[in-house]
């Protein structure tokens, strides 16, 4: 059996005091197994006996507050990147059901992916990414991989709208035409990448030159990915993982204005506001990632928006006394990539508020 996820119930939108409404219901929506329970104005519970470790629940959480062990978005594109440095842009991934020894990626569970994940995999060359062992989801005891990711591929249909750049699914896994046949005598045949039978047939001090460079190489392509990935503008340190890892795949998305609706699987989101705002400022104060603020303007203040901050939690509108908050029902791509701040509304000083007031 699979590990169960853990929550850090401090991290949890919906840990704010009893006063405060619901504000997130991403992770029992997104469970599978029914492992994860919401009361009213409470954080998640998990059953650990129910959870099956599949990681839906990880994906899904716009806080970064559900976590799992095997569930490393990071080190996977730095896999990804070493494959597509290498010349790979077929990338076969297999599940914990199969233990394929000849995947290119093993992952606890297909339930993992997430079309941001897709995405980035997307910008690093991938083509094509195979998927092997959710024919065998009905006797895995993770059990969910097959259904999730059926999800997970729609979503993914939906933001390729809005991309330039494509990555096909497939769960057919084709033969690797990189892949040679080496005999030896008295030995049975295996199949061995050309380049290592390359260096296989030079004279071996330069076979062994070449393969010292090419792990120095390896080495240096794997820190620089590591080295970029955490290290983003400043504004995104408290965004959660896979946004500011797609935030950073943007860029090589070629991203157009069709609008991307509002997913579960997806931490991003735009809001607009009317002339009922006061200014009250609690929205500002409620936002977990700093997405809203307030600025003076002469004899005005002027509520403001940064669309590659938002992670489409809808606490703001939950929360606004005035109710002077929408969800826009699409976001723009190339706003996010802009990372400009957009003014919302302008309300004049004589009527704005405090949030003591509120």
């Amino acid at each position: 059996m699979m590990l169960a996820a853990h929550i850090n119930q401090e991290k949890c939108l919906n840990n704010h005091g009893e006063n405060t409404p619901l504000a997130c219901t991403r992770c029992e929506q997104a469970c599978p197994a029914n492992a994860i329970k919401l009361g009213v104005k409470t954080i998640p519970q998990l059953d650990t006996s129910a959870c099956t470790g599949c990681t839906a629940c990880v994906c899904v959480c716009p806080v970064d507050a559900i976590g799992h062990e095997s569930s490393q978005p990071v080190e996977l594109l730095q896999q990804v990147h070493r494959l597509t440095m290498q010349g790979d842009s077929t990338i076969h991934a297999a599940c914990s059901a199969v233990c394929a020894d000849d995947a290119d990626v093993n992952i606890p569970c297909h339930a993992m992916w997430n079309p941001i994940l897709l995405a980035c995999m997307a910008a690093e060359g991938v083509a094509t990414l195979e998927l092997e062992g959710m024919s065998q989801c009905d006797t895995c005891p993770v059990r969910h991989g097959a259904n999730v990711m059926q999800q997970t591929e729609k979503d993914y249909a939906t933001l390729n709208n809005a991309l330039g750049v494509h990555m096909v699914i497939s769960r057919q896994i084709r033969p690797r035409q990189r892949d040679i046949q080496v005999t030896t005598k008295g030995s049975v045949a295996h199949t061995e990448p050309p380049r290592r039978a390359f260096f296989r047939s030079l004279i071996p001090s330069i076979a062994q030159g070449a393969a010292m460079a090419a792990a120095q190489i390896g080495q240096a392509a794997s820190q620089s990915i590591r080295e970029e990935i955490p290290q983003e503008n400043a504004s995104h340190l408290n965004l959660p993982v896979r946004l500011r890892l797609f935030l950073r795949a943007l860029p090589r998305l070629q991203a157009n204005f069709t609008p991307v609706p509002p997913m579960l699987s997806l931490p991003i989101g735009a809001i607009q506001a009317d002339a009922r705002c006061t200014a009250c400022n609690q929205c500002v104060e409620q936002c977990p990632t700093q997405a809203i603020s307030i600025r003076e303007f002469g004899a005005n203040k002027v509520l403001e928006f940064q669309p590659d901050a938002c992670i489409g939690c809808q606490q703001c509108i939950a929360l606004c006394p005035e109710d002077a908050l929408e969800h826009l029902p699409g976001i723009s791509l190339p706003a996010m990539l802009t990372q400009r701040v957009r003014p919302l509304v302008m309300v004049p000083v004589n009527t704005s508020k405090t949030a003591a007031d509120c």
